[in-house]
């Protein structure tokens, strides 16, 4: 990079390893070991990305000692290129996986691919996979025509639950590893572990495309098609609606303490913080986060430690924000596709970004760029 290149470049520029790929990038997911990041692409692939990188940007930081400036130096070299592994011959589901590597759908059969690319056939089931969650005691769930199927991280079938609801629409499980929730023919289940759960929890919310469980497992959100999101509260049931989004809700993130919900679907990032439901309020308060405009969020991702947002947008952008205050850092600007998903690492040091033009980044922080 040259020295008039250097002045125009961005922090998109210096922080991020960037890949195109020929197709949409359709969802993301860090491995457990914290050794990869892979992107999901509409084709039917997947494209492996080591989060190891000779020339972090940690290393290239700098701050002026006459006035204490920061400065970011660009690379040296080319970024290597990606992983690329053909898995399908359609859009494929993604999810982490105990111990390490990443479980993918390929019709009816669950593949366990390595963060160095080498696939192996991890469960074969009979009907089409609709949808797979990983499960954070290790394993992995997998709807398939109205049944749920856990599998631990060695492929071997632990139990299957029969009529849990027709073709699901989105499916979370539990912090807890106990319980997942379900949406499926217009209603919300949520089950037990096990192949003769408990009794079943049926509500008729919608078509749900989305669900996210709060990290303390009190809270259960979910975005309807009918518009805006749903809130449930396990413990008593209860149910809040917050409808008049503008457009669907495609994204639902909790911050750590489970307090603050962040949605998509807006001009601006929605912030919701259910601790006023401690006071008695009957809705939970919208906290002003980030800036509004005329383009929609289209993906949000709270960071696991620190009360930051990223938020990508239709028109390529993505910022990062602090929660309740309306200033962004700008981590990607405009670009020529909207952003399909923004994904933080477990330990918050990196930001993986998929667009539908079918660009993949990953977004590498200094630790002190936060402080």
């Amino acid at each position: 990079m040259d020295t008039m290149e250097a002045e125009t470049a961005t922090l998109y520029d210096f922080l991020g390893r960037h890949w195109t790929m020929g197709a949409p990038v359709t969802n993301a997911a860090f491995d457990v070991a914290g050794q990869a990041v892979a992107f999901a692409l509409a084709d039917g692939s997947l494209a492996i990305a080591p989060l190891a990188d000779s020339e972090p940007p940690k290393d290239r930081y700098r701050m002026a000692l006459d006035g204490g400036r920061p400065t970011i130096s660009p690379r040296r070299n080319p970024v290597p290129p990606l992983t690329k592994v053909v898995i399908s011959d359609a859009s494929l589901h993604l999810a982490s996986i105990e111990p390490e590597g990443f479980i993918a759908s390929d019709g009816s059969q669950l593949l366990h691919v390595s963060a160095s690319g080498v696939t192996r056939q991890a469960a074969k089931l009979a009907p089409p996979i609709d949808l797979v969650a990983p499960v954070h005691a290790g394993g992995i769930l997998a709807a398939s025509d109205g049944s749920v199927i856990f599998c631990d991280s060695n492929g071997e079938v632990g139990w299957l639950q029969e009529r849990a609801g027709g073709r699901s629409s989105a499916i979370a499980v539990s912090p807890d590893g106990r319980s997942f929730a379900i949406g499926a023919d217009g209603c919300l289940l949520v089950r037990a572990f096990g192949p003769r759960p408990e009794p079943t929890a049926t509500m008729a919310l919608g078509v749900i495309s989305s669900l996210a469980w709060s990290p303390d497992g009190s809270w259960l959100a979910m975005s309807v098609a009918e518009g805006g999101i749903v809130l449930l509260r396990l413990s008593d049931a209860r149910t809040v609606r917050i409808p008049s989004y503008p457009a669907s809700v495609r994204s639902l993130s909790w911050s750590a303490d489970s307090r603050v919900l962040v949605t998509s679907g807006a001009y601006r990032m929605i912030a919701w913080d259910l601790s006023s439901f401690d006071d008695g309020g009957e809705q939970p308060t919208s906290v002003g986060t980030g800036r509004g405009g005329f383009v929609l969020v289209e993906a949000v991702d709270m960071h696991p430690g620190r009360p930051l947002v990223a938020a990508g947008y239709t028109d390529g952008r993505v910022v990062v924000a602090r929660i309740g205050e309306p200033d962004e850092l700008v981590v990607k600007p405009p670009g020529r596709s909207a952003v399909q998903t923004v994904r933080w690492s477990d330990d918050g040091q990196h930001l993986a970004v998929g667009t539908h033009g079918g660009e993949a980044a990953i977004v590498t922080f200094p630790p002190q760029i936060f402080k």
